[in-house]
């Protein structure tokens, strides 16, 4: 059953937030070296496939400082596309203020200086193509040069109603 709405109840910031929070996406952690040489990471759910031939993604956030500089401003970067055994490091890369980088355990440099997340079971390394200013947010598109990872069969991660969510044959339909 659909809800009827007085739109006049509600600004369109308000309606477009709770019509896309109910809409599931897919997780991701974008990892860039900074031109200071430090490592920036933040975690996304707005990537997008936009080819296959040439393999090429779409995304975008709206911070523009911290991680987001770094990534802004990198030559290359990492796409870690998040399964379902990532969530804690999915939340991790959330914060915009947590030390990310702090348990070198958990993470190297790839020799291209981007910095690879262990654990991650699918990662792609590519190079940004453009940038689009859109309101707060910037979008950018890059160009997949790289498979550091792929495991097809490992269970994503889907963010909803914000929250993160692990998918696998639990919740097929």
């Amino acid at each position: 059953m659909t809800t009827q709405v007085n739109i006049s109840e509600k600004t369109a910031t308000e309606l477009f937030c709770e019509a896309f929070g109910a809409q599931a996406a897919g997780v991701a952690i974008i990892t860039a070296e900074g031109s200071d040489g430090l490592p920036g990471g933040l975690t996304i759910s707005s990537l997008s496939s936009v080819s296959a031939e040439p393999p090429i993604v779409s995304f975008s956030f709206k911070d523009r400082t911290g991680s987001a500089a770094r990534i802004i401003d990198a030559d290359s970067f990492l796409i870690h596309l998040i399964g379902a055994d990532n969530i804690e490091i999915a939340k991790l890369f959330s914060i915009s203020k947590a030390d990310k980088f702090g348990d070198t355990s958990t993470w190297d440099r790839l020799p291209t200086g981007e910095p690879l997340l262990h654990g991650v079971s699918r990662v792609l390394r590519v190079r940004p193509l453009g940038t689009l200013n859109a309101g707060p947010a910037v979008v950018f598109t890059a160009e997949v040069t790289d498979f550091i990872r792929h495991d097809a069969n490992a269970a994503p991660t889907v963010y909803h109603a914000r929250r993160f969510h692990g998918l696998g044959d639990h919740s097929a339909l």
